[in-house]
């Protein structure tokens, strides 16, 4: 279940498998570069299809290395290993806190924005819809909301049943989606790992939207007029 930062899958296979994906090229391929070769009169130069050929040969068993990693000894400091490096060898060099900058900053942070914006227009576009099923139920219980006023009820009553209506909402439709999220999960190509701490502020945001959304229809349902439930 290990993913990229973008939900990909990933596999892991040795380093000699990976270039040999990566470099050996298939029948069709090795044939569309030699019919490419064929009709470029400049490549046909005595000498360069056996150089072409070569080169075809080399990228195929390509065995180079394009990154080691070091693993120094408890209590050595990781810049001091790495400058050495840098000065005499002519290699870039990267400690761990510096791969993280560069995975967090130019990577996830990327990735972090685009759904962060998803997000809020999703939280905003839930709490208009929450504000008008709460607004509209509400308005069309005015009648009862005007006897209960009518009968002594006081309005901090009231708007704590309109406000258990909206968290009920919330509640349910958060259920549904975590179970059809964790139900529907492995069929999409793409995992994303929801973990118990994500989906307890997940709720908990849920039930502000939704706590939020009823402030409406509480404001509606405190101006009703008690007369109203006598006159109809």
């Amino acid at each position: 279940r290990t993913v990229s930062s973008g939900g990909d899958p990933m596999v892991f296979i040795p380093l000699k498998d990976a270039q040999e994906a990566q470099f050996l090229k298939d029948n069709d391929a090795i044939v569309n570069e030699r019919a490419r070769n064929a009709a470029n009169p400049a490549l046909n130069r005595p000498g360069l299809p056996g150089l072409l050929e070569a080169v075809t040969d080399a990228q195929s068993s390509n065995h180079n290395v394009n990154a080691v990693l070091v693993q120094i000894a408890p209590g050595l400091d990781a810049e001091a290993v790495a400058e050495p490096i840098r000065r005499w060898k002519h290699l870039t060099v990267f400690t761990r806190a510096q791969m993280e900058e560069i995975l967090v900053a130019k990577l996830i942070a990327t990735s972090a924005r685009q759904i962060g914006m998803f997000l809020v227009i999703l939280a905003v576009v839930s709490a208009a819809i929450v504000a008008f099923i709460i607004y509209t139920m509400t308005l069309g219980k005015i009648r009862e909301i005007a006897v209960l006023k009518l009968i002594g009820t006081r309005n901090r009553t009231i708007a704590g049943m309109i406000l258990q209506q909206a968290l009920g909402l919330g509640l349910i439709g958060f259920m549904v989606g975590k179970t059809a999220a964790t139900l529907w999960a492995p069929i999409f190509p793409k995992y994303v790992l929801l973990l118990p701490g994500d989906a307890l502020r997940g709720f908990v945001v849920v039930m502000a939207i939704c706590a939020l959304a009823s402030l409406m229809a509480i404001r509606a349902a405190l101006k009703v007029d008690p007369a109203a439930a006598i006159g109809g």
